[in-house]
């Protein structure tokens, strides 16, 4: 299919430029310098790690957000909000390991 001038547009707009991602790697780089900012982000960066992991398994397990919901008697919305990297409570990710036949490890590091 060939391009037409307002799909090479659309693309041209969709591409970040060089100069974008240094504006941004600067704007991250002044932001950690604030503990409060890094501190939160690291937060978020772990919880995420976490959801990202619970939809590996539930995908390698072959099941569905619904079919892993129905499995912990909660809704899919549940499983979405944990694979997104959303608060989740430590006995939900015990009923999530318990159901993907996983070993959950918590662990506490100085930090």
């Amino acid at each position: 299919m060939p391009k037409t001038k307002s799909s090479s547009r659309a693309m041209k707009s969709a591409m970040v430029t060089q100069k974008q991602v240094n504006r941004y790697e600067e704007y991250m780089k002044k932001q950690f310098e604030n503990s409060e900012f890094r501190k939160v982000y690291e937060e978020g960066l772990e919880a995420l790690r976490v959801g990202v992991k619970v939809a590996q398994l539930r995908e390698k397990h072959g099941l569905t957000q619904t079919q892993l919901a129905a499995m912990l008697h909660t809704s899919p919305s549940v499983i979405s909000r944990i694979e997104n990297g959303e608060n989740v409570e430590l006995k939900t990710l015990q009923k999530i390991a318990q159901a993907l036949n996983a070993k959950l490890k918590i662990e506490l590091v100085p930090a």
